[in-house]
């Protein structure tokens, strides 16, 4: 009787762990590529309550910017400011950026992340609000050159 146990414990054990490596195996991996003036691909969906790393490589001349935010009625006088009060990441809890070859980032209110050219970075974060927001890159011109794209979580 207590060899039954044993082995069922044993077995209650690995199912736990065999979901808990099956859980973590499932974020939802992501990858956009900046280049001059877009992102590709311009629109990416995810599942809320589900880990995302997304994974951002700028392929471009110039340095860019990724910003996810609620979609403005009008153009804001001061993009930093609208975004920093609007950036999807308010209020969800920790958001990390990794950097490629240089380290990373831990933040509660992180609202962008800049990439120099042919640099890359990951976004580790578990979306949480559902809805469509607006992806944009506001270095100077480059948003009114098309740069921008959409964030949807389902």
């Amino acid at each position: 009787m207590s060899r039954l146990v044993v082995l069922g414990v044993i077995g209650v054990l690995v199912a736990a762990l065999t979901t808990g490596a099956v859980a973590a195996a499932k974020a939802q991996k992501v990858t956009i590529t900046m280049s001059d003036f877009t992102f590709t691909p311009k629109t990416i969906t995810v599942q809320a309550g589900t880990p995302v790393e997304l994974t951002l490589i700028n392929k471009g001349s110039v340095e860019h910017e990724f910003m996810v935010y609620v979609a403005p009625k009008a153009t804001p006088d001061d993009w930093d400011e609208y975004v920093m009060d609007n950036t999807y990441f308010k209020d969800m809890g920790e958001v990390e950026v990794v950097f490629r070859n240089q380290g990373a980032v831990a933040s509660t209110r992180n609202f962008e992340v800049e990439l120099e050219k042919g640099k890359g970075a990951t976004v580790l974060f578990t979306p949480s609000k559902k809805g469509t927001f607006e992806i944009g890159c506001h270095v100077e011109g480059h948003y009114e050159a098309g740069m921008k794209g959409t964030f949807v979580v389902k």
